[in-house]
């Protein structure tokens, strides 16, 4: 391919990807849900980092606004440096926040995004709920990817939004940008089975 169309494609491409991650990023939630996930990430030691308290008190605000919502956070031990799960930490954070302990079923065994929908699929399966309303909150800029994994999951969930640090945004993204293709190539070679 030539240069000039090369940077042409590439351009299109990412012109296609900010349109999509901009969409994205409003997440898709409306009315109730039976189940909120809360998507776990980085935990340092016992200390949730900043991006895991913003996803955390996201969740509490949405849980105190909608009192009949479960809420599965989501996250294992993925670091060495980690002593507590990233679910652990999340529902510390809930529980200061006044979201009641008996509303909160950790999944605290993935290591991934696509483990955290896996693992909590068969928590959901265990409730007594007949076809429930799930949610997924996560911070912003990774709902579109996190909407692919739920449906590579088979988990139907809507995508509720959170914020993360004005500092790590950009590179935030530019990380999802270089991801997603080769979630797109996984997602394609999965439907081809």
């Amino acid at each position: 391919m030539k240069p000039m169309r090369f940077c042409a494609v590439l351009a299109a491409c990412g012109t296609a990807f900010a349109a999509l991650e901009a969409k994205a990023s409003k997440g898709s939630f409306s009315g109730e849900a039976d189940v909120l996930l809360v998507l776990g990430c980085r935990v340092r030691g016992d200390e949730a980092e900043p991006m895991l308290k913003m996803r955390a008190e996201a969740a509490a605000d949405f849980l105190l606004a909608h009192p009949n919502t479960l809420c599965i956070p989501c996250g294992g031990i993925v670091h060495a440096d980690q002593t507590k799960s990233e679910a652990q930490a999340i529902k510390d954070i809930l529980l200061s926040r006044g979201v009641e302990d008996t509303r909160i079923l950790l999944e605290d065994r993935s290591k991934t995004t696509l483990e955290n929908f896996l693992n909590a699929k068969k928590i959901i399966a265990s409730l007594p709920l007949n076809a429930p309303k799930v949610a997924f909150l996560s911070s912003e800029f990774h709902l579109l990817r996190a909407a692919q994994l739920a449906k590579l999951a088979d988990l139907p969930c809507e995508a509720v939004p959170a914020p993360s640090p004005q500092a790590e945004k950009a590179k935030n993204y530019l990380r999802e940008a270089a991801v997603f293709p080769l979630l797109l190539t996984e997602l394609h070679k999965r439907k081809g089975k």
